[in-house]
C-alpha cells in the first residue's frame, strides 16, 4: 500500500506549501518562501491574532507561486486588519503606531514590533532575526493596521447603511474631484480653440497681419497637445476606476451572496442567479464605455451656451431649444424601447435557461426520446429571441437617426440665422465659425446622452439591485468565536420547532419535538414530503425555526454563529457534489487543517482508500467538469463521507446516505455506522429498514409532524404500513 507521501505530491502553489506548513506545525516553510511570508506569522502573533490556522489557511491566497506585499496586505484584510501605507523613516515613527510592517527603499523587510524608550524592537526577515536598535534611520514605507473585527453577531455590511453603492462611490471621492477638474480643463481648451479661430478670421485675415499668425500657431498647437494628454490622462484614471469598481462590486456582491441565509438563494433558479450577477456588469460597463466620459461633459454644456450666447445673442435659443427637443423625444421614446429591451433580455434568459437545462440533463432527455420536443421548445425560444431583438435593434436605429437628424437641423438653423446676422453687420464671420463649432460641442454630448440613456437607466437598476442585495442580513461570521463550539458533546435537543418556506405556503414543520443523546443513532423516516431533510437541513444550521428552538449542549442555534457551527458538525447532503480540485482538496473542505495522514484515515473510515489510491494520480487525482459523470455514484458518495469523517465534529447528520449504493456499497456503508455507534451522536435520514434498524431509536414523521418516536422496529412496521 502506498504511504501518505507517496499518494500526494508537493504543491504547486505557495498557498498549498504554507498550508502544508501550518498542518504539520512547521513554520519553516514561510522563512524561506519570501521575506513578506516571513513576517507573516510574527506579524499575526504581535496583532493578537490567536493562531487561528484553519481561518489563516482559508485566507492564504490559492493562486500565487509566490505571497508578496499585496497577497500579504489581502491576508491581514481576510483576517480583519486594515492596512495603511505612510512614507516615513523608522525613528519618527511613534510607538503608538507599533506593530507596523516596513519596507524599505533597498527593499528590506522588517516587522517593527514596538519601542520601549529609545529602543526600537523589530524582526528581521532576510535573517529570520529578532534584534534590538535605538539608530534605526531607515526610510521608506511603515504599513499601519487596524483592527476591523467587527463585535460578534454583527460585520461592516450590516452596518453600512441602506445606500452601499454611495458609501463605496464616496472611497473614489478624490478621484472624481481629479476628473471633474481634468474634465474642465478639456472643456476649457475646447472653449479656446473656437475662440482662436474667431481671432484667425476677424484679426489676421481681417487686418492681413501675418506677424501674430506664428505665435497664435504656436500657442494652440500646445494647447491641442495638452488636450491631448489631459484625455489619455482621463482615460487611464477611468480605466483604474473602473477595475476597481468592477474588482470591489464582484467580490463584494459574490461575498454577500455566499454569506446569505439558504432561505434567500435555494428558491431561485441557477440562471435567475447567474442573470443578476451579469445585470452587475452594466455598472462595469458604464465607467470603461463612453458614458462616463458623456457623465463627465454633461455639466459643461452650460458653459458652451454662455459663450454661445456672447458671441451670438438670441442664437444661443436654437441649442437651448435642441436641449429641450432630445428631453421630450426621450420622454415619448425610451418608454417604448424599454418595453422591447424588457422583452428582449426575458428571451435572452429563457433562451439561456433551456441551454443549461439542456446540458444538465442530456441524458433524461435522450432516456426518454424527448429530443423532438425538446428541439421544439428550443427553437420558440430562439425565435422569440431573435424576434425581439430584431425589434429592439429597429427601435434603436430610429432613436440614433432621430437624434442625429435633430443635431443636423440644429447646425443649418445655426448656420442660417447666423448667416442673417452676419450680412446685416450684427455678427462678424469669425464669431459665425466660432458659433458653429461651439454648437457641436454643445449638441455632440447631448446627443451621445440621450442614446446613453437606456444604458444609464440600466446602471442605476443595477446599482438598485446591489443596494438591495446588500441591504439583506447575512449570516453571522467570525473567527474568533469558534472557541465557543470547539468542545461539543452532541447532545441535541428539539423543543416544539415549526418551519415554512414562505408565508404562502403550508408548514414543512409543525412542533417537532425530539432528543439525541451523545454518541446515539437517531433514524429519522417518513414518506416523501414529510419534512425530513427539512428538519436535518434546521440541525445543521441552514434555517432558523420560526416557533420552538434547536439546542446544541443547551445553547440555542439561533444564538451562535451559523459558520461556526457548521464546522463543528458533519454534515453529508442527499445530493454528492464533488468540485473542481483534487480528491485532497475536495475531502479538505470540511475541515482546512487536515493532514495527509488525517485524510488518509478520512478515506480508510468510509472505506474508499484503496480505490482512491488505485487511481493514477491517487489523492491528487483532479475531477473536471464532467469527469465526476464517469465515476461510479458509490464512490462518489464514500468520498463525500470521507468529507464528513475529516472533521473532529461529535455530530454527523446523514440525509438518505443510502442513495444510489450498490448491494456492495450499502454493506460498506452498514459497517461503517456500526463502527461509528456510540463515538458520534449521528442523525439519519433513510428509508432504507436495514439502515433504521442499526439505530438507537427512530421517528417517523408525516406531513411536517412527528407521528412516532421509539424503537427502531416498531418505526419500520409502521412505516411498511403506510406504504402498504
Amino acid at each position: 500500500m502506498s504511504t501518505p507521501e507517496q499518494s500526494f505530491t508537493r504543491p504547486a502553489f505557495i498557498s498549498e506549501q504554507l498550508a502544508d506548513a501550518l498542518r504539520n506545525g512547521s513554520t519553516d516553510e514561510f522563512n524561506s518562501s519570501s521575506p513578506f511570508a516571513a513576517c507573516l506569522l510574527p506579524l499575526l502573533r504581535e496583532l493578537g491574532w490567536d493562531s487561528y490556522a484553519k481561518e489563516l489557511i482559508e485566507a492564504l491566497p490559492h493562486f500565487s507561486e509566490q505571497l508578496d506585499l499585496i497577497d500579504l496586505r489581502n491576508i491581514l484584510a481576510t483576517l480583519g486588519y486594515e492596512s495603511t501605507p505612510v512614507q516615513s523613516q523608522i525613528s519618527d515613527l511613534k510607538k503608538e503606531l507599533y506593530p507596523a510592517l516596513f519596507v524599505a527603499n533597498d527593499g528590506r523587510v522588517l516587522l517593527l514590533q514596538g519601542r520601549i524608550g529609545n529602543d526600537i524592537h523589530y524582526y528581521d526577515s532576510q535573517s529570520n532575526s529578532y534584534e534590538i536598535s535605538g539608530t534605526l534611520r531607515i526610510k521608506g514605507t511603515a504599513y499601519l493596521f487596524t483592527d476591523s473585527h467587527p463585535s460578534y453577531g454583527s460585520s461592516h455590511s450590516d452596518a453600512a447603511g441602506a445606500d452601499w453603492f454611495s458609501n463605496l462611490l464616496q472611497r473614489f471621492q478624490k478621484i472624481i474631484i481629479h476628473l471633474l477638474g481634468m474634465t474642465f480643463i478639456i472643456n476649457l481648451a475646447a472653449l479656446l480653440v473656437p475662440i482662436f479661430i474667431m481671432v484667425i478670421y476677424d484679426k489676421v485675415i481681417g487686418a492681413k497681419s501675418a506677424e501674430s499668425l506664428p505665435f497664435l500657431i504656436v500657442g494652440v498647437t500646445i494647447l491641442l497637445i495638452a488636450d491631448l494628454g489631459l484625455r489619455f490622462l482621463r482615460a487611464k484614471l477611468l480605466g483604474i476606476t473602473a477595475g476597481r469598481l468592477d474588482y470591489l462590486i464582484g467580490v463584494e456582491t459574490f461575498k454577500r451572496m455566499l454569506y446569505l441565509p439558504p432561505l434567500y438563494t435555494e428558491r431561485s433558479t441557477v440562471a435567475a442567479q447567474l442573470s443578476r450577477l451579469k445585470q452587475f456588469d452594466s455598472v462595469r460597463d458604464f465607467f470603461t464605455g463612453p458614458s462616463a466620459a458623456v457623465a463627465l461633459e454633461l455639466p459643461f454644456v452650460a458653459l458652451f451656451l454662455i459663450v454661445i450666447g456672447v458671441l451670438g445673442g438670441a442664437i444661443a435659443l436654437i441649442p437651448l431649444g435642441m436641449v429641450l427637443a432630445f428631453v421630450i423625444l426621450g420622454m415619448i421614446w425610451i418608454p417604448l424601447l424599454n418595453n422591447k429591451i424588457l422583452r428582449s433580455g426575458k428571451a435572452r434568459t429563457d433562451k439561456q435557461r433551456i441551454i443549461m437545462q439542456t446540458v444538465a440533463g442530456r441524458k433524461e432527455i435522450k432516456s426518454i426520446g424527448g429530443e423532438t420536443v425538446w428541439w421544439e421548445r428550443f427553437r420558440e425560444n430562439a425565435g422569440e429571441s431573435v424576434l425581439s431583438n430584431y425589434q429592439t435593434f429597429l427601435s434603436n436605429n430610429i432613436m440614433n437617426n432621430l437624434a442625429q437628424g435633430m443635431m443636423t437641423f440644429a447646425g443649418v438653423a445655426v448656420l442660417g440665422v447666423g448667416t442673417l446676422q452676419v450680412m446685416a453687420g450684427d455678427m462678424t464671420i469669425g464669431a459665425l465659425i466660432a458659433i458653429m463649432a461651439l454648437v457641436w460641442r454643445v449638441l455632440s454630448p447631448l446627443q451621445s446622452a440621450f442614446l446613453s440613456f437606456s444604458k444609464f437607466q440600466q446602471t442605476v437598476k443595477a446599482i438598485k439591485q446591489i443596494n438591495q442585495l446588500m441591504r439583506l442580513r447575512n449570516e453571522r461570521k467570525g473567527g474568533k468565536s469558534g472557541l465557543i463550539l470547539s468542545q461539543l458533546s452532541g447532545h441535541i435537543k428539539a423543543e416544539r420547532v415549526s418551519f415554512r418556506y414562505g408565508p404562502d405556503r403550508d408548514p414543512a414543520l409543525l412542533g417537532i419535538s425530539f432528543e439525541v443523546k451523545p454518541g446515539e443513532l437517531i433514524a429519522i423516516t417518513g414518506n416523501t414530503g414529510s419534512g425530513k431533510s427539512t428538519l436535518i437541513k434546521m440541525i445543521a444550521g441552514m434555517y432558523a425555526p420560526q416557533a420552538g428552538s434547536i439546542a446544541v449542549d443547551n445553547m440555542d442555534l439561533r444564538q451562535l454563529n451559523a459558520m461556526d457551527l457548521r464546522r463543528a458538525i458533519a454534515y453529508v447532503p442527499q445530493q454528492t457534489h464533488m468540485f473542481h480540485g483534487t480528491i485532497a482538496q475536495n475531502i479538505r473542505l470540511n475541515n482546512s487543517l487536515a493532514t495527509d495522514a488525517q485524510i488518509h484515515a478520512a478515506a480508510a473510515e468510509a472505506g474508499v482508500l484503496e480505490e482512491v489510491l488505485s487511481l493514477p494520480d491517487g489523492f491528487d487525482t483532479r475531477f473536471g467538469d464532467t469527469s465526476i459523470d464517469q465515476l461510479p455514484p458509490g464512490f462518489l458518495r464514500s468520498l463525500s463521507m470521507a468529507r464528513a469523517f475529516v472533521s473532529p465534529a461529535k455530530i454527523l447528520l446523514l440525509d438518505e446516505p443510502g442513495a444510489s449504493l450498490d448491494e456492495e456499497s450499502d454493506n460498506r456503508f452498514v459497517a461503517q455506522l456500526k463502527k461509528l455507534k456510540g463515538d458520534r451522536s449521528i442523525v439519519m435520514v433513510s428509508h432504507r429498514p436495514s439502515h433504521i434498524r442499526l439505530a438507537d431509536k427512530a421517528i417517523l414523521m408525516e406531513q411536517g409532524s412527528v407521528l412516532h418516536i421509539g424503537s427502531p422496529d416498531e418505526v419500520v412496521a409502521l412505516l411498511l404500513e403506510n406504504v402498504a
